[in-house]
């Protein structure tokens, strides 16, 4: 996986960074039904495990490229650097991330002769999140930002499922989405390097 973002400005390379990712609120589907046929069977969201892991794998991309060592921890550790995220849904919203299920679109394609043959499914991914990222240095706060995170994406594949082998393409949305907010932090993260000395 690239990181695409923005780097940090100062220095990053060789310091250690803690990565501390939650999940603070949120509705979560991760079955759907044996028929997909009503509304609310054709949906299904990340799980937490999918939401922190992703964006963990996003944000340790971005300080490798940088050349820091990020490592991955439940808490904020008193000495060092440390960047905690509570990612939340954003309101009115209920889900951080769906999958809706297009079944209209994928029927239709399925009747257009040999090519509906190898018709994929279709799907429409929503992401619509809050990042609450601090920044911590010798465990004091020393760097915070709110960052507000919407996509809406069509994706196709093979059949998804939450965790299964064909959920990389909904994953690499969720990731595209978070990109911008990673970058933030980034340039969070060089502001507080610098002032630190």
């Amino acid at each position: 996986m690239h990181y695409s973002g923005v780097t940090p400005q100062a220095s990053v390379q060789h310091k250690n960074v803690a990565l501390v990712t939650n999940v603070t609120n949120g509705t979560f589907k991760t079955t759907g039904c044996v028929m997909e046929l009503t509304h609310k069977c054709r949906e299904l969201t990340f799980s937490k495990k999918a939401l922190t892991s992703n964006y963990d794998r996003l944000e340790s991309s971005a300080l490798q490229q940088s050349g820091a060592l990020p490592t991955l921890a439940k808490n904020v550790p008193s000495s060092g650097w440390a960047v905690e995220t509570d990612i939340s849904t954003l309101a009115p919203n209920k889900y951080e991330a769906i999958v809706h299920y297009d079944l209209g679109k994928t029927l239709g394609m399925g009747l257009i002769p040999v090519v509906g043959l190898f018709t994929p499914h279709y799907y429409t991914m929503d992401v619509n999140l809050v990042d609450n990222v601090t920044i911590f240095h010798d465990g004091k706060a020393v760097w915070h930002d709110r960052t507000p995170v919407h996509m809406k994406k069509n994706i196709s594949g093979s059949r998804f499922k939450i965790g299964g082998t064909h959920s990389e393409a909904a994953y690499k949305v969720y990731r595209e989405a978070q990109t911008s907010a990673v970058s933030q932090t980034m340039v969070g993260l060089g502001q507080a390097m610098s002032k630190s000395g």
